[in-house]
């Protein structure tokens, strides 16, 4: 039933003129006028919550979360997970005998270079697909790459693992004059507005109009920030995500049938949040509940 009243509340906010107040259609071709009106939004709704405490989430808005999260970090899970992903960084060995840094580069600050556009295939790159493909192209069998089911827990350290080597460096994405890359961020943006699935919900309908709001026993987080702590440790899960995990999951809670993983849909809607959290200090694997 809650989620029934969230519904109800979403429609009444969209005709009380939420939407008309914030068209997502505004500066198609001035990424950097929406993020700045993207952001505003919250800043006017939530005075409180300085620019730089949005990279934790909802622990910035709700005091009860804040006091579990510093408990749970008392031990953080995460560890492991970095533990494992260094261990993986070095021993790893490509078919050709190479390491992954060949393919992506060193690991101090590599998780702060993403995402980026690659004007060579016009195409939105995100850290995990990078990596993936780095063993695709040297010959790693499909099946047998981090791409796969049983791959996805190698995968997901090793990107633990690179985000604790960014810690505290800033989001910086970049737009280039390139009007693929205007056209990827806008094709986020749209998703991020789309309504989709039998609950008929978007991102935004959630995390903009409804941000702090509480459905079931969840505080509902806000656009800014999204981007800064992932992969991320779910206690509920008693797993780690990527973010393009978490985006398959989002979509799935509305009811309807995600995208493949690593589609343009996922890339092009993290390349968007991610634009919108340039500032914000990278502070990842994170911590949820």
């Amino acid at each position: 039933m809650l989620i029934v009243g969230l519904i109800a509340g979403v429609s009444a906010t969209a005709s009380a003129g939420g939407y008309s107040s914030f068209n997502p259609k505004d500066d198609v071709n001035n990424p950097a006028e929406f993020a700045k009106e993207f952001r505003n939004f919250y800043y006017k709704n939530f005075p409180q919550i300085p620019h730089d405490k949005y990279n934790i989430g909802v622990y910035a808005f709700d005091k009860d979360s804040y006091a579990q999260y510093q408990d749970m970090m008392q031990f953080p899970p995460q560890d492991d997970f970095i533990a494992k992903g260094k261990k993986l960084w070095e021993d790893y060995r490509l078919p050709n005998g190479k390491p992954l840094s060949s393919c992506v580069g060193d690991a101090k600050g590599l998780r702060a270079k993403y995402p980026y556009f690659n004007p060579k295939d016009g195409k939105v790159h995100n850290l995990e697909l990078d990596l993936i493909n780095c063993q695709l192209n040297a010959g790693v069998p499909k099946d047998e790459s981090w791409e796969s089911k049983k791959g996805y827990n190698d995968l997901v350290a090793v990107s633990a693992y690179l985000a604790s080597e960014s810690r505290g460096m800033k989001v910086n994405v970049q737009i280039p004059n390139d009007p693929r890359a205007v056209k990827a961020f806008n094709d986020g943006k749209e998703m991020w507005f789309r309504k989709t699935g039998q609950l008929n919900l978007s991102c935004a309908d959630c995390h903009m109009y409804h941000a702090t709001q509480r459905i079931r026993a969840e505080t509902l987080h806000t656009g800014i920030g999204n981007t800064t702590s992932f992969p991320v440790f779910r206690y509920s899960k008693q797993k780690m995500f990527t973010l393009d995990k978490r985006l398959k999951g989002c979509m799935r809670d509305t009811r309807t049938i995600p995208f493949k993983a690593y589609s343009s849909h996922y890339l092009d809607l993290e390349y968007f949040l991610a634009y919108i959290d340039n500032g914000l200090e990278i502070n990842g694997p994170g911590l949820r509940k």
